[in-house]
Formats: structure tokens, sequence, C-alpha cells
């Protein structure tokens, strides 16, 4: 498992560490992460050391430090490099290894305009395949001053422009991303892997930061820290959740899940919700539709049941069409039942749209954290203003949720008394009082139609098979369990998917870090989910 920290909350542990460790053993060390990596990834794209130049962009105090040490050992390994001293206080011992290893040093003049700063750095980045980004790390809030703001942007531009990409190496954090909710206030400069010390920062699993930091390598620094309340399940932990089946079990003990979806304007909507969950090990799936629907989800998927019956999980809400009053009243109806009778429950699509007509005939009005709802910045931003948040300013906005999501799915989640799933390329997972979950790793081409309906097939099933084993030792499924749980249904989701594109399992391959994967359609997904499970179940 992946946990994250608040930029302060590392700070502090890696101060004590550093007071037991003088002379700059742990900035070598970290120096010596940052070197290694970029060999790595340089290796991966066959670059030759001798035409590779290598650009140090280099800032004040231990980052800048950081920068020069490593730009020293690779400069021992052949690489051409240059450290620009964009500090007026580089690192004093740093930068007289950096000189003693022949790295060439330019000190840029500070007294210059931001804009022939940034130009000049420009130049340099112009002329390099790596840029190593130790301009500023963690001890800077707010946005970047200048000139590294007008810096930041000019290399973001040159990036953007260039045909043949230049390898970005950050050094602990990329410089411009200081938020610890994932914003982006103002300049930065991304990364294609960031090279983090002592802990994961909380802003590399947060949207729409997240996007910026590349892969993340940590330096272990033996830093000692309270536990997270942001994580990121990995294989070995959503095979540790996932239940497996037992010789006693059956389709009844395996869990059975409900799927109310489609109407007659919407009839095939229901299909890949009902796959989605068969294929990541319900018992047995039951379909409740329009008889015509029914048929044709049978017809694709002749393993699910039609018709209500008992079940230990609930999903409503793809396809409902809010015109159809009678298939609403029906959609309704079935999640009041469940709500009252205490078993989970998944709230996709056109049941989010229904969420004040379903709390108000809810005793007591709320839901509660076996709930669990799975809006898109959109859908979410809808009931974000339907619950008031944003005041008198109209509500909130989809671009509002984009850029803050971290703060908005906790907003809901709190506000709702319900699991919150917000889907992304980043997906989020909050509760009330809980560990927020994001997971990530899916393809880009993840985003396309009946997606997220197989997302939620997924998570059902996995809710109803948890809820099958707590039903048979007599216990309720706690929040965390249910947050856990649906996290992992959103790691098989991504993983299927990346089989599903032609990608490997593994996140942190660096051949994989310039593999796009193939297009692919929300069957194809489906399809994947029980070779995504095994992978899971393999890293127990």
């Amino acid at each position: 498992m992946i946990e994250a920290f608040e930029k302060q909350t590392v700070r502090q542990a890696e101060a004590k560490v550093v007071a037991e460790h003088p002379h700059g053993a742990l900035m070598k060390k970290a120096a010596g992460e940052v070197s290694d990596t970029t060999v790595e990834f340089l290796l991966a794209r066959d670059a030759k050391v001798e035409e590779t130049r290598i650009l140090g962009l280099v800032g004040g105090g231990d980052n800048g430090g950081d920068c020069l040490y490593a730009l020293s050992y690779l400069a021992k390994l052949g690489y051409p490099c240059l450290a620009l001293l964009l500090s007026g206080k580089p690192h004093e011992k740093a930068l007289a290894a950096a000189e003693k290893a022949e790295v060439t040093i330019e000190r840029v003049d500070l007294a210059g305009s931001a804009r022939q700063i940034a130009r000049l750095a420009a130049r340099r980045a112009r002329a390099a395949q790596v840029w190593i980004d130790g301009l500023v790390g963690t001890g800077v809030n707010g946005k970047l001053r200048e000139p590294l703001a007008q810096v930041a942007a000019e290399l973001t531009h040159l990036y953007e422009s260039r045909s043949s990409k230049v390898l970005r190496v950050a050094i602990d954090i990329p410089s411009g991303i200081f938020t610890d909710d994932g914003r982006l206030p103002g300049p930065f400069l991304g990364a294609d892997v960031t090279v983090t010390m002592g802990g994961h920062k909380s802003s590399c699993l947060l949207p729409p930061a997240a996007y910026h930091f590349g892969k993340v390598r940590l330096v272990d620094l033996g830093l000692q820290m309270k536990e997270p309340r942001l994580a990121r399940l990995e294989a070995g932990d959503v095979g540790a959740l996932w239940p497996v089946p037992g010789p006693e079990d059956h389709k009844y003990t395996r869990g059975v899940v409900q799927v109310v979806a489609g109407s007659s304007a919407f009839p095939l909507t229901g299909v890949m919700c009902v796959e989605g969950a068969g294929r990541a090990g319900a018992g047995m799936v039951r379909y409740v539709g329009p008889e015509d629907a029914a048929f044709a989800i049978l017809s694709r998927f002749p393993e699910a049941v039609s018709g209500v019956g008992k079940h230990q999980c609930l999903l409503v809400g793809p396809g409902i069409d809010p015109k159809d009053s009678s298939r609403v009243r029906e959609a309704v109806n079935q999640v009041v039942q469940a709500a009252t009778s205490g078993i989970p429950l998944v709230l996709d699509a056109g049941a989010i749209n229904l969420y004040t007509e379903i709390t108000s005939q809810i005793p007591g009005g709320t839901l509660n954290h076996r709930t669990v709802l799975t809006p898109h910045a959109g859908e979410a931003a809808r009931l974000l203003s339907a619950l008031g948040a944003g005041g008198g300013r109209g509500g909130v906005s989809r671009a509002e949720v984009e850029a803050s999501p971290a703060a908005w799915v906790q907003y809901l989640a709190d506000k709702t008394g319900a699991t919150v799933l917000l889907k992304g390329a980043v997906t989020l997972i909050a509760s009330a009082g809980g560990t927020m979950f994001s997971q990530a790793g899916a393809p880009y081409w993840t985003g396309t139609a009946g997606s997220g309906d197989v997302l939620a097939g997924i998570t059902a099933a996995v809710l109803a098979q948890h809820q099958a084993r707590a039903e048979q030792s007599g216990h309720q499924l706690s929040a965390s369990r249910v947050s856990a749980a649906v996290a992992s249904a959103a790691w098989v989701h991504a993983m299927a998917a990346r089989k599903a594109a032609g990608l490997p399992f593994a996140l942190s391959d660096p051949e994989s870090a310039y593999s796009l994967g193939a297009p692919l359609v929300a069957t194809d997904i489906a399809r994947a989910i029980p070779q995504a499970i095994a992978h899971a179940l393999e890293q127990i």
C-alpha cells in the first residue's frame, strides 16, 4: 500500500533523521537515487551516454544540493551535464562536488528580468535531452515566485511544443506543486518521473496535481510517521482484500447482486453492470428491468437471472430515465428497501440525480457508509449544488470539482454520510472520518461509454461478497472495510482496462512509461476483470 502524507509531516520527520546523519549522507543518498533513476529511464529509451545532454535546474537549499550531487554522479558516468544556477545561494558542498566532477556550471544573472531569465533557461533546455528539476522543494508554500514562475511556464510551453520529448526528472516534488490537496494554484514544471524523499507527498496521489508527477520513486529514509489519511491500494493489498470462495461456498453465500438499470428509453444500459458484477465474482447477478431489456441482457449474459430476489448488494441507476415515472418509482422503492434493511447500495448515474427523492423516504433522511455514490465530476457538481454547496454563486461547477476533487469528494462524504467514489483518471474514494483512497493506473482509453457501468458492477460484486461473509459471521460491514472494498474495485477496473489496452500490470516499469496501449471498449474491460483479480491474488 502506498501511504501519502502532508508535506509538513514529512519535513518534520525528515528533520529528525537528518540530525542523526551528519555530513550530508542523506542528501548524497537521495542524489544517488535521482542519478540511478535517470539512467534507468534513459536506458529504457536506448539513449547513448555521450549524446545525452543533461540540464540541472538548480535552486537553493537541499533540493538544489540534491540536483548538484546527482549531476556529479551522472557526469562521472560520462553524461554531458550543465548546472544552471537559478539561486544566489547554491549548496556549497554539492556545488564543489559538481565542479570536481567537471559538470559545466552556469550562474544566472538574477538581476535580470524574469522574462530574460526564463528565455535563457529555455535556450539551455532546448539543447538538452534530460531536465532535472531541483528548483524548489517542499519548503515552499503557495505559488512559485519570480523568476522561477516564469521559468516553469516557459519550460512547460517548450516541453509541450517539442516533437521529441525530453525526460523530465523532478526531485522530491515537481516545482510549483506545493498544495497538499492536489490543487494547482499557479505555474509548475511537470515531470515524467519524480524521485521523492522520505515519504509520498499527498499531492502525488491527488488530482489534478497527481497527473503531473509521472512515475513516482520513493527514497526510503527510515522516517517514522503516524497513520496516513490518504492511501493507494496495490496488487497485494487487493489480493488480500478480495473474497475468495471456499469448498462450502455456493452462489448464495458468495454474494448476490441485484441490478436495477435501464428503462424504455435506454433498454440495454444494464448489460455492462451485469457483466461487470458477474465477472468480478458475484455468486449470482439478478437483473430487474423492462422485459425486452431483460431478454437482451440475458441473451448477452445468460448467467444472469431476471427478477427480484434475495441479494447482498443493490446496484441502481444506469439508464434510469427521469421521464419514466414508473421506472423511477420502482428504483426509489428498491433503494429505500435496501437502505432500510442495511445491505450495501451502489447508486450510480441516474440514481445520483434521485438523491433528494431517495433520502426523503429513508428513515432519518440520511445515507450511511454502506451506500456508495459513484459520480463523475459533472454528476458530483450537480449533487453538490443540490446540497447547497457553492452558496450564492449558483452552485458548484464541473470545472470547480475537477480543480479540487479531493476537497469536494470529502465534502460529499461528510454531507451525505455515504462512501463516495469520484470517478476520473485518478479515482478518489472518501468516507466521513476515514482514510481517503486514491486509485489510478488505467490508460486514458478507459474514458469510454459503458466503462463506468462496468466499474459500478465490480463495486457491487465486491460489496455483495463482503456482505455475504458479514452475514455469515453476524457482523456489519465497517466504514473502513467498505472504503477499502470500493478502492479494491477501482483497482480491478483500472488493471482490467490496462490488460484490455495491451499494457502490463506493472506500473513502475520504465519501459511502460512510454506505452500508450490501444483503444478499447467497455466490453473489453469487463472481459479482462478475471485476469486482473487473478493477478492480485498471485501477489498475496
